[in-house]
């Protein structure tokens, strides 16, 4: 036979002992690892579970605390959107729109009353823009700040689910 061929199968069959050694060991190993991950699957679904029990039992008063944070915080608003000049200036101007839209309606009605002809035209409809720019930069932050928020619940979820205690 030649050398070089000799000299490699030595050399396999000596690299397949040592395979051979490490071979029941790794699947010690690997078994051992299955075993732990089993566990810990098990450990965090019963954590899971206790979470969110809790959480179930807990809801109403969480969401009756985030309803009375919002009554605060809209009254809140409303004290500082009558501070702003600007604002009052806007709600006057609306207020006065309005007040226009009754003067109509009621010289409407005074003029079917008294059975006169219908001269008075229907009130305009005025554009809200303002308005819905406000909302919608509000409800965008409202948004933000909300997700952030729900990134902290699931945070603390997983924390706790996590936790070895």
């Amino acid at each position: 036979m030649n050398p070089d061929v000799s000299k490699a199968a030595e050399k396999l069959a000596k690299l397949r002992a040592q395979a051979d050694k490490f071979t029941a060991p790794l699947a010690e190993a690997e078994a051992a690892l299955a075993v732990a991950e089993e566990a810990e699957q098990a450990r965090r679904a019963e954590r899971a579970a206790e979470y969110d029990r809790a959480f179930a039992a807990s809801w109403r008063e969480r969401a009756q605390q985030a309803s009375d944070a919002d009554k605060a915080h809209r009254d809140r608003f409303a004290e500082l959107l009558a501070k702003e000049p600007w604002f009052m200036a806007y709600m006057a101007s609306r207020a006065e729109r309005y007040k226009r839209e009754k003067i109509m309606h009621a010289a409407q009605r005074a003029q079917s009353a008294t059975g006169q002809p219908g001269t008075v035209p229907e009130p305009r409809i005025y554009d809200l823009r303002l308005m819905e720019d406000l909302i919608e930069t509000t409800e965008r932050m409202a948004t933000a700040i909300a997700e952030d928020y729900a990134e902290e619940l699931d945070a603390k979820r997983t924390a706790y689910i996590e936790a070895t205690d």
